[in-house]
């Protein structure tokens, strides 16, 4: 094929983090439509044996891997004049700014925030699936958006489908956001019983097939706290304006309320590759990207109000995003530290809430934070958590 074929014909997309629970979803997808789409960069934090299995078969111009060059069996580029090989990278900054039609944004945590700095000063198209990248600096990536003309496109399903819902639609209409919750592994367990769970116990989702840290998340309801600040940063509204409600089903993905008292929603069946193939077909839609919906077989659907006190951890979250910035960064770093410390057994499920409680009350009045100061804050917060559970 000539090059000027492929660039008229495909989306080049790189993938940080393509190893994780959704890059390689995102992969599957590209598999699914190798017409439609060609991956020009990778990046693992670990998984070095896959990563190298994902630069043979797909063949990208560079990846990452922070332990440094991967060793493959061959590396061709079948859409190039020359024979080369794969390019390792020094950082995912560096990966993010090599031309691409769509940066995929999958990495854990805060890793990701340079990238997706980078991304957007380039002017390009940012598919974000990192909630605590989008929590810590979300105001300051729309910014950069609109400074620079690049698009932000969520990743996950519950901001997909707002964004779904939004399109077309005057803000000055929008009366509430509305982000639906499924209560993950623990929403059936007695709170009476809830010290005695167990890292295993909180991984098995009854909806969901994610990566550990966000199945966690799920159990406590924090990533549905993330979602509520996220919302807030994607959309541009304040708080008070983005409501949660349970629904065990995880059909109803995500609903906007208008000021005449309409809702519009997105239901389909609960698999994210209806999210991801939103992001990368944009502004199209996919072409059968999940099952359809039989209404009629589903039957009915069920609706409540969230339990704070079974989900604490939710409560912290959503009073971090009324408190500010500063805030919103300390509890989402507590929480990775929590999370990744119950996932090896050295604390108990209840003191991942009764941690963040105290993380949260110690930088509650920081504020707004400036770009530059994100990843401080972040180390602050993290040292902090470990004082408070008593590990290093």
């Amino acid at each position: 094929m000539r090059r000027a074929d492929f660039k008229d014909k495909m989306k080049t997309i790189t993938i940080l983090g393509s190893t994780g629970s959704v890059g390689r979803q995102v992969l599957d997808s590209v598999c699914a439509h190798p017409d439609v789409f060609k991956v020009v960069g990778l990046s693992a934090y670990t998984n070095e044996s896959l990563l190298r299995e994902q630069i043979e078969k797909f063949n990208p111009t560079h990846y990452y891997f922070p332990n440094g060059a991967v060793e493959v069996q061959s590396s061709l580029f079948d859409f190039l004049e020359d024979d080369k090989t794969s390019k390792c990278l020094s950082s995912l900054e560096e990966l993010a700014s090599i031309p691409s039609d769509i940066v995929v944004l999958a990495v854990t945590g805060i890793a990701g925030l340079w990238a997706a700095v980078a991304t957007l000063k380039r002017g390009g198209t940012l598919a974000i699936a990192n909630k605590e990248t989008i929590v810590c600096a979300g105001r300051h990536l729309k910014f950069l958006e609109k400074k620079y003309g690049g698009k932000i496109l969520p990743l996950d399903t519950e901001h997909s489908a707002i964004f779904s819902c939004l399109r077309g639609e005057d803000k000055k209409c929008v009366r509430s956001l509305v982000l639906t919750a499924s209560g993950g592994a623990l929403r059936d367990v007695p709170t009476s019983q809830l010290a005695k769970v167990k890292a295993e116990d909180a991984l098995k989702h009854p909806v969901w097939n994610m990566g550990k840290k966000v199945t966690i998340d799920s159990a406590t309801l924090f990533n549905k706290g993330l979602e509520v600040i996220e919302a807030m940063r994607l959309f541009e509204v304040e708080a008070k304006d983005v409501k949660v409600v349970m629904h065990r089903e995880s059909i109803v993905h995500s609903l906007v309320e208008f000021t005449d008292g309409g809702m519009k929603g997105l239901f389909s069946v609960p698999d994210m590759r209806l999210a991801i193939e939103t992001a990368l077909y944009y502004p199209e839609h996919g072409k059968d990207s999940v099952a359809p919906l039989d209404l009629a077989k589903l039957g009915s659907l069920s609706f409540s109000a969230p339990d704070y006190d079974r989900f604490p951890c939710l409560k912290i979250a959503i009073d971090a995003a009324n408190a500010g910035e500063g805030a919103c960064i300390a509890v989402s770093a507590a929480d990775e530290v929590l999370v990744e410390e119950f996932l090896k057994g050295k604390i108990k499920y209840p003191e991942i809430a009764i941690a963040l409680s105290k993380v949260f009350a110690k930088f509650k009045k920081v504020g707004n934070v400036e770009l530059e100061d994100v990843l401080g804050i972040d180390e602050q917060a993290r040292k902090y958590t470990y004082s408070v559970i008593g590990v290093k």
